[in-house]
């Protein structure tokens, strides 16, 4: 057998190419299927569409057809079907996630920090965690890679991509349709129409998804917490030749939600030589202000917000893709334009309190564009991928903080921050595969990163329209008011400029031992730039800070079993990750807190990973999946109480690294009357983590177990024509834990709630 992968035009296999999933088969295509065995699962991981039993990396796919088996309404709901992947909502982020490979991640909602795991929608990789939880409907596919990319993606990651692929124009007409309606008020209303412009050269399509639902939290009796967003994209699909797709994507999405439930959680533990908390949950606040707290709150999901505001948020991107295959070889070019407006009030104290609310305001703006050639047309036994790759973008952001001010940002204000940072990146990356006979394959890859990032701040305090603040002020100033009037007084600003340029090689070796088995091993390195701390309040902690590197070692095996009915993937990896960039809380001295931004660390992980597909026969096909997980701190001095004092903090547990995550999950399928009926049982498990840098005993996230079981019946009424009926429930056990935790030293903590029990019905077909 050869050896040499084989070279498609992807956007034509896009058209006409359903990919099947590495976790669940729905089960149309199981039905579909000539005998019960193991289908062909297609990916597009190293910029080509090959078999992912072919491809020498650790990687999960799920197809369209899986996602809408799923009911998934969005990506963190993959939580516990990959191994070692953690994702969490980013409350103050809209549609923001915390996602986090291997230990590797980042939780930050400033845009000054760059994400550790790209997420790559259509080939244009998100500078910016906003937005990067949008809804799932019209996906065509999604593969998460662990480890770093750099050598075949535009943008370069230490700990893996999530790469999410829209459907295409089918040139034909035909409508796709979702609707939904479940507990808390949840309407889910989705819809896809594609239709022929010219025929053979230009086709089309439009998608309108908005999902609803009235909130799955309480706070002082009234349920908040709701869905409100909105999607609505437009393709244009032109087929000039038959060597040339030209792709044009314009999406929009909306957010426009009630606001951000948070709850206060300082008194939830008070045992912690770090940070330790007040003896009661508001003591600044009531000592210095004279104000009542209110209710101790203790329990998940109790809420006392006395500051409740809406936010919004939205979201345009441009797409356009080349794809032209010259004969040799195939030319990708993939351009895309992101920019974002909005508006996020937060009351952070979370309590009853008047005492730390703020609104952010901020817009953002991205340019990219990549150029790739693969070929595999100049040698029998050598395919490769390389290409360009440049980013701008930049972000304005402008916040009003009260600290136990009357009336909140909308009356007296005491900080006023705001952050201007652009930054311009490019990169030369590629890769190599070399067959040495028929068995073994060598890789070879590599990048170059230039990346320059430049920053100004400016901090003021003052009053805004209602009471002046009746202490803290500046030496010598008695009030904010001069005969009624608001002033505002500048306490300095910062700039700073600075770049930085790393090469980042990929080695690899795989043996196919014969066309069902395959053993590799690689080592690769991952590189995030440095930066500047966006969260400014003092100028003197805006940086810049260091850059973090990862180095990833892998050995893994992809295995088909008993006569194609058994799929067997496994990985070990060991990560040695330097320079780690930790941000830390610390008091400010005025009841409030800095974030600051610190080269600290260096850690090392190993772990192991494994995929299992089980087809028992034409009705039942069982799925399972574990990661296992060992990371800590190798060198961890800091100071982390701002005294000014380093201490060795390497006995600390790192963020968002549980030791266990993993599920197992079974499809079933049979034919009954005119149509297929299907019954879906699947549990997710993840392992306690933390959260919170210091290990504070509040940031412990609890370890939960969530059973998802659907039952679905579809038929067809006229031709291709379908309808199926999906009642689904998700959470069954109603598993509420707090997703998040922020512990200001000395002051208050306050977190997120996530979770709870969803259960409803869903009409879905095409025609």
């Amino acid at each position: 057998m050869s050896n040499k992968r084989a070279r498609f035009n992807p956007s034509r296999m896009i058209v006409g190419l359903a990919l099947a999933s590495a976790l669940v088969t729905t089960p149309q295509t199981l039905l579909a299927q000539d005998s019960a065995t193991l289908e062909e699962i297609i990916i597009t991981a190293r910029k080509v569409y090959e078999p992912m039993q072919d491809v020498p990396i650790a990687v999960s796919a799920f197809s369209g057809d899986t996602i809408d088996a799923l009911v998934m309404r969005d990506i963190r709901e993959m939580e516990g079907f990959i191994p070692n992947m953690v994702i969490d909502s980013v409350s103050v982020a809209p549609a923001g996630a915390a996602i986090y490979i291997r230990g590797v991640g980042t939780q930050e909602v400033e845009r000054s920090f760059d994400p550790a795991i790209g997420v790559v929608v259509d080939g244009v990789p998100l500078s910016f965690v906003n937005g990067s939880m949008a809804n799932t409907f019209d996906f065509s596919s999604l593969e998460v890679l662990r480890g770093p990319q750099g050598t075949l993606f535009g943008r370069n990651t230490t700990g893996g991509v999530i790469n999410i692929t829209r459907t295409a124009p089918s040139g034909e007409l035909g409508l796709k349709y979702e609707l939904t309606a479940g507990n808390d008020d949840r309407v889910d209303m989705k819809a896809v129409l594609n239709f022929p412009i010219v025929d053979g050269l230009l086709a089309g399509k439009i998608g309108y998804a908005q999902q609803n639902d009235g909130g799955l939290r309480e706070n002082n009796g009234k349920r908040v917490g709701d869905a409100d967003n909105q999607e609505i994209n437009a393709t244009l699909l032109l087929t000039p030749t038959d060597d040339m797709d030209i792709t044009f994507t314009y999406v929009n999405y909306q957010d426009e939600n009630d606001g951000i439930p948070l709850q206060n959680i300082t008194s939830l533990n008070t045992d912690n030589p770090i940070n330790p908390a007040p003896e009661v949950p508001c003591v600044l606040p009531e000592v210095i202000f004279g104000q009542t707290c209110g209710d101790d709150v203790t329990d998940i999901g109790d809420m006392t917000q006395d500051w409740y505001k809406p936010i919004d948020f939205e979201w345009d991107s441009y797409t356009l893709n080349l794809s032209w295959d010259i004969g040799v070889g195939v030319i990708d070019w993939i351009t895309g334009y992101q920019e974002t407006d909005e508006y996020v009030p937060t009351d952070f104290d979370g309590s009853s309190l008047n005492f730390f609310h703020t609104i952010r305001e901020q817009d953002s703006e991205q340019t990219s564009t990549e150029l790739r050639f693969s070929s595999d047309s100049f040698s029998d036994s050598v395919d490769f991928v390389a290409g360009l790759f440049w980013v701008q973008d930049e972000y304005f952001l402008e916040q009003q903080t009260s600290i136990a001010a009357f009336g909140g940002p909308n009356g007296s204000v005491f900080q006023n921050p705001t952050a201007d940072h652009e930054r311009e990146a490019w990169a030369v990356f590629g890769e190599v595969h070399i067959g040495l006979g028929e068995q073994w394959t060598l890789t070879l890859g590599g990048r170059y990163t230039d990346e320059e990032k430049e920053y100004a701040g400016t901090q003021t305090i003052g009053g805004g329209t209602g009471n002046g603040f009746p202490g803290f002020l500046p030496e010598g100033v008695d009030d904010f008011y001069v005969y009624g009037t608001p002033i505002w007084i500048p306490l300095g600003g910062a700039s700073g400029k600075e770049d930085w340029q790393e090469f980042t090689p990929k080695v690899g070796i795989d043996y196919q031992f014969n066309d069902d088995v395959m053993v590799y091993a690689s080592y690769s390195e991952g590189f995030r730039s440095g930066g500047f701390n966006g969260r400014n309040q003092n100028p003197d902690n805006i940086g810049p800070f260091d850059p973090e590197f990862v180095n990833n070692y892998e050995i893994g095996m992809k295995g088909d079993f008993l006569e194609n009915t058994l799929r067997l993937n496994l990985a070990a990896f060991y990560v040695d990750y330097e320079d780690k960039q930790e941000e830390i809380i610390e008091p400010d001295g005025f009841g409030g807190s800095n974030t600051v931004v610190r080269n600290a660390a260096t850690v090392e992980s190993m772990g192991l990973e494994g995929e299992l597909t089980w087809v028992a026969n034409e009705y039942l096909r069982l799925n399972a999946n574990l990661g296992w997980l060992d990371a800590e701190y190798d060198d961890y001095v800091a100071d982390l109480t701002g005294d000014g004092i380093e201490t060795d903090n390497s006995d600390l547990e790192l963020r968002r690294v549980p030791s266990w995550v993993g599920g197992v999950n079974g499809f079933f399928t049979a034919q009954l009357g005119p149509g297929n009926v299907t019954a879906f049982l699947g549990y997710r498990y993840t392992d306690e983590y933390w959260v919170e840098t210091s290990n504070d005993p509040r940031g412990l996230l609890d370890s939960r177990g969530v059973w998802d079981a659907n039952i679905a019946y579809e038929w067809q009424w006229s031709g291709d024509r379908t309808v199926k009926i999906t009642a689904f429930g998700r959470d069954l056990t109603d598993e509420e834990e707090f997703n998040s935790a922020v512990i200001i030293p000395g002051t208050i903590a306050f977190g997120a709630v996530s979770g709870g029990r969803e259960y409803g019905l869903q009409i879905s077909g095409n025609f």
